[in-house]
């Protein structure tokens, strides 16, 4: 018995738990225009151009009945790209109550920060039970350019190693897709593209910080080159105090419309706390147009002025190269 057949006789034995908090409360308006749908890449899979960001869905803050009606809205406006990680706080945990409802709408993916390949495994199957499936869409190797984490890249990328077991789950059906994700290092990120079993890429990528990391020049095209999906995260720059994010309210459609610029971006990752913010989300991706050649040149401008503050550099740490 391979590991998916015994995790799905696991789920058969203690049963499914039945999603029974469904607030569909109302809110701001939303347009009437469909959520845009593109193609993850070599993936072939059909993606919302807005992704979920389910790091919010774990803090103390949330009660069940929050993340059941956001998560509930979310799907009704059109998203089916929710992105989480084990260590989220109790994000998958409490996504797993409404997943027997809502987990043939949407693309489910999740991380591992194991460097080993039993640790993996465990994270893997945790990861299901937390969130009441017995597979998951796609799973990131997560923050591989963190060298504290991953100081050895090639184990972590061995057979024995967190790829291995990344890619015996994908074939036993456990996951779909194996991703890597990061926010600071970008030239390790090539290690990951020699292997040629990373489908998808999702790195911290907006207007000022692509005059820190850059992964939009230093990986991501020739990520394109091999047709890997591509997805956007720290939009915004980041959450402040859980409350802001470090991009000004005011430039925060621009910043918008720079990921949605990039050539081969498939989906932008943005964490959402409040059925409010989803709403504004919503609208402001649906209403988002690729900058002009005049306007990609003045914000970059504006981001390569901030990018040289002390609040900007090496916001996401080191290394940058």
């Amino acid at each position: 018995m391979n590991r998916r057949d015994f995790i799905k006789g696991s789920f058969a034995a203690t049963g499914l738990l039945a999603a029974n908090r469904l607030s569909m409360a109302g809110g701001n308006q939303v347009e009437s225009d469909a959520m845009t749908m593109n193609t993850l890449g070599r993936t072939g899979v059909k993606v919302s151009k807005l992704a979920y960001g389910c790091a919010p869905l774990g803090w103390d803050s949330q009660t069940q009945d929050d993340v059941d009606a956001i998560l509930s809205k979310a799907v009704d406006l059109g998203i089916n790209y929710f992105d989480t990680a084990p260590n989220y706080g109790k994000s998958e945990e409490r996504m797993g109550n409404i997943m027997p409802s809502i987990r043939k709408k949407i693309f489910l993916v999740s991380k591992t920060e194991a460097h080993d390949y039993d640790g993996t495994w465990r994270l893997l199957e945790r990861s299901m039970k937390r969130m009441n499936t017995d597979y998951i869409d796609m799973v990131h190797i997560h923050n591989f350019g963190h060298q504290g984490r991953f100081e050895d890249s090639d184990f972590v990328l061995s057979d024995k190693g967190t790829l291995g077991a990344l890619e015996e789950a994908k074939q036993q059906g456990v996951i779909r897709f194996i991703g890597a994700s990061g926010h600071v290092y970008p030239s390790r990120f090539h290690k990951a593209l020699d292997t040629g079993k990373i489908d998808v890429l999702m790195n911290a990528v907006n207007y000022i910080v692509q005059h820190i990391y850059n992964f939009e020049d230093k990986i991501w095209s020739r990520a394109r080159m091999n047709n890997l999906g591509l997805v956007a995260m720290k939009v915004f720059g980041g959450a402040v105090r859980r409350n802001n994010s470090r991009i000004s309210n005011e430039n925060r459609d621009m910043a918008l419309r720079y990921v949605y610029s990039l050539p081969g971006i498939s989906t932008a990752v943005i964490g959402m706390k409040s059925k409010e913010e989803l709403i504004q989300n919503v609208n402001a991706a649906k209403k988002a147009k690729s900058l002009s050649q005049q306007e990609m040149y003045e914000l970059s401008k504006k981001g390569h002025a901030q990018a040289q503050t002390d609040e900007w550099k090496a916001i996401h740490g080191k290394p940058v190269l």
